[in-house]
C-alpha cells in the first residue's frame, strides 16, 4: 500500500512489531475507539469469520469498507452488510481482485461484443501445495476467485450444481474440491481447486462457438485467443434424414498485449474512485451477492 499515501489506517490480524495483540484483537476489545480515528475508509484483511463483525462496526461508524474475500461467510450476513452500507451512504467493496486483471477485462470485452459467440463452457483450475487455512475450506479460499470471474464474464444464475470435496487426513477443512455448475444461460462451468497439488496452476479455458481462450495467470503471456472451434453442417441426405457433418475450424492464435499493472493496485484505485464519486464498485453489491450466493449453494450441495 506504499503507493497510496492516503491510506494511514488498516486492520490486521497479526501481532504488532512489539509483540502486542495487533489491531484486530485490539479492535475486538475497543471497536469504537479505533473507528473514532479520523478516516474515511477501512481495509479489512482479517480471518474470514471476523469480516462481518468488523465491517458492521465500520459501517455503523460511517466508514467505507474494502473487505478481503470472502466478503461474508453467509448470504444473510452479506445482505445485512450491504443494506447497512446503503443506509449509511457508504461504499462496500470486496477484493475480487481478478475482475481488475487486464486479461479478464479483455475477455469480458470480447464476450460483450459477441466475438466469442455463445459461451458453451468455462473450465478453471486453481491448484497449489497449500496454504492450508484454519478458518475456511479450499472453496472459500480459492474457488471464490473463479466464481467471481465467471459471474463477471457470463453471470451466475445457477440452474444445477454438483460438488465433490475431500479433507486431507485429520485436517478440519476440505482441501480438494471439484465444482460443476450448469447456469441458466446454458453455460457449463467446471472449477477444480486444491491445496494438494505439487505444482501451482492458475488456468481458465473458455469455449465459445466462434472463438476460444486460455487465461494462464502464471504465464508470461497470460492470455491466448484461439480462432478455433467446431462447425456443424446440417445436410439433407438421400434417405431424407438430417445428418450432421462435423468440421473443425483451425484458425490463428492471437496473444494480445496486456498491460501488467497489478490487479490489486487497480482494485484499490477503483475503490478510491468510488468513495469519491459515490458510484457502485465493479466488485460491489452485484458481485458480492452473486458469489456469496454461489458459495452458499455449493456449501449446501457438497458431498
Amino acid at each position: 500500500m506504499r503507493q497510496f499515501p492516503e491510506i494511514y489506517f488498516r486492520l490486521r490480524s497479526g501481532p504488532d512489531s512489539q509483540g502486542g495483540p495487533g489491531l484486530f484483537n485490539a479492535f475486538r476489545l475497543q471497536p469504537r475507539g479505533h473507528l473514532a480515528i479520523r478516516c474515511e475508509a477501512v481495509f479489512i484483511a482479517t480471518p474470514p469469520k471476523s469480516h462481518y463483525e468488523i465491517a458492521r462496526e465500520a459501517l455503523l461508524a460511517g466508514k467505507h469498507v474494502f473487505v478481503e474475500k470472502p466478503f461474508a461467510t453467509s448470504i444473510d450476513r452479506a445482505y445485512e452488510l450491504l443494506d447497512l452500507a446503503e443506509k449509511r451512504n457508504c461504499v462496500a467493496m470486496v477484493d475480487h481482485t481478478f475482475l481488475f486483471a487486464e486479461p479478464v477485462r479483455y475477455l469480458n470485452n470480447l464476450i460483450r461484443k459477441g466475438a466469442m459467440g455463445e459461451i458453451v463452457y468455462i473450465s478453471s483450475r486453481r491448484i497449489n501445495l497449500g496454504l492450508f487455512q484454519q478458518n475456511v475450506d479450499v472453496v472459500f479460499d480459492l474457488a471464490v476467485h473463479d466464481l467471481a470471474i465467471v459471474d463477471f464474464l457470463v453471470g451466475m444464475e445457477i440452474n444445477r450444481v454438483s460438488v465433490f470435496k475431500r479433507k486431507f487426513r485429520t485436517f478440519p477443512q476440505d482441501a480438494w474440491a471439484n465444482i460443476n455448475l450448469e447456469l441458466k444461460n446454458g453455460t457449463l462451468v467446471n472449477i477444480a481447486v486444491s491445496w494438494l497439488s505439487p505444482v501451482k496452476i492458475r488456468e481458465t479455458i473458455i469455449g465459445g462457438t466462434e472463438m476460444m481462450a486460455i487465461y494462464d495467470d502464471t504465464a508470461t503471456n497470460k492470455l491466448k485467443i484461439f480462432d478455433r472451434g467446431v462447425i456443424l453442417s446440417e445436410t439433407l441426405g438421400q434417405d431424407e434424414l438430417y445428418k450432421f457433418m462435423v468440421q473443425y475450424k483451425l484458425g490463428n492464435i492471437f496473444e494480445p498485449k496486456i498491460f501488467s499493472k497489478p490487479s490489486l493496485t487497480r482494485a484499490v484505485e477503483h475503490f478510491f474512485d468510488c468513495v469519491r464519486s459515490g458510484e457502485e464498485p465493479i466488485s460491489g453489491r452485484k458481485s458480492i451477492l452473486a458469489v456469496t450466493r454461489a458459495l452458499d449453494i455449493i456449501s449446501r450441495t457438497a458431498t
